[in-house]
């Protein structure tokens, strides 16, 4: 079975209030057996744009398990706060 992927870059506007999400999202993230493989951390762009002060990458046994997460009731309020503290993009895909 192929794996899940919850992939996130982030630009952060409101840091007092962004630092509520990681808190949140880490045991909800774990809760559906996602593994961070990425949170934040240095990087150095090497080639084109990368319009994100943080980039988040987390793994899932399956794409339906990151979806599942990702819909969750529990992630709702992370979410919110994701929003409303940062300009932000986040795809599910699919990987090996």
């Amino acid at each position: 079975m192929k794996k899940g992927y919850i992939l996130v870059r982030i630009i952060i506007e409101d840091h007092d209030l962004f630092k509520e999400y990681p808190i949140l999202s880490g045991p909800i993230m774990e809760k559906f057996g996602g593994k961070y493989l990425v949170r934040g951390g240095k990087f150095k762009i090497k080639e084109g744009d990368w319009p994100a002060d943080r980039t988040t990458i987390i793994e899932f046994d399956s794409f339906e398990k990151a979806q599942k997460c990702y819909e969750s009731v529990e992630y709702k309020k992370a979410m919110e706060i994701r929003n409303k503290s940062t300009k932000s993009e986040l795809i599910l895909i699919e990987g090996y």
